[in-house]
């Protein structure tokens, strides 16, 4: 496997995203992608503990990855609730955040929010993960159709994230990928305003370099307009054993 990452803070004063990768030889390949939210400089605590959590929580990987993916989404919450009750000024902070552990013929996301994880295989892009999103939530009961969600003026809104409540739950996917697919990892400032197709044609532009897709990718989205930060993780499966 080999993976590359980038995360811009863009037109924002500061970067509350923030991005991860571990290769241990003792242990399949972890990344993920946290995007903070919050008054001040507390989106950039919500989204640090959340990594920091996830880096703690993952170090031993046991017979059940996935359930060690969860309790570390589970411990996230809990140390940014705590963070935010013992700091007034951090009250109200929260994080999104997507992470996966990647395994040479399969790999196991958990997400909480709205950043994202897409595969390329061959010349099909889809998004694995769900957005926890209130104009998402409209498009699986059927109220709004894909493209109406797009431009809806609520899309940014949220419906879960990390550190917002006690009772929570990430949602897991095991999926299936093969050599030369590509796993992207995103937070919103890249999706909310570059499409799938879009993404689709600047890997197909750059099929081998990572680093080169990486900047492609932020460079496309901030011309077309965004004005978030932008971050994201590529992992390619180069085939062979796993890392």
């Amino acid at each position: 496997m080999r993976y590359s990452s980038l995360s811009e803070k863009g037109r924002r004063p500061n970067n509350e995203d923030v991005v991860f990768t571990r290769f241990d030889p003792r242990y399949p390949l972890i990344a993920a992608v946290s995007d903070g939210m919050g008054g001040h400089a507390a989106g950039e605590v919500a989204s640090r503990i959340s990594i920091e959590a996830l880096d703690m929580w993952t170090r031993e990987l046991a017979d059940a990855p996935q359930n060690v993916l969860v309790d570390a989404f589970f411990n996230a919450n809990a140390q940014v609730i705590s963070a935010a009750d013992a700091d007034k000024k951090l009250r109200g902070m929260g994080a999104t955040l997507v992470a996966a552990i990647f395994y040479h013929d399969h790999f196991i996301t958990a997400n909480i929010g709205d950043s994202r994880l897409y595969l390329v295989s061959s010349d099909e892009i889809r998004q694995v993960t769900f957005d926890h999103s209130y104009v998402q939530e409209l498009v699986r009961r059927g109220f709004l159709t894909a493209e109406e969600a797009w431009t809806h003026p609520r899309k940014n809104v949220i419906t879960r994230c990390i550190g917002t409540e006690t009772a929570f739950e990430p949602d897991v996917f095991y999926t299936r990928w093969k050599p030369k697919d590509l796993v992207i990892l995103c937070s919103d400032g890249l999706c909310d305003v570059l499409r799938e197709q879009d993404i689709l044609a600047l890997v197909q532009q750059n099929p081998d370099d990572l680093d080169a897709l990486c900047h492609a990718l932020v460079d496309a989205a901030y011309e077309k307009g965004s004005a978030d930060n932008i971050s994201l993780v590529l992992v390619r499966n180069e085939g062979g054993v796993e890392l």
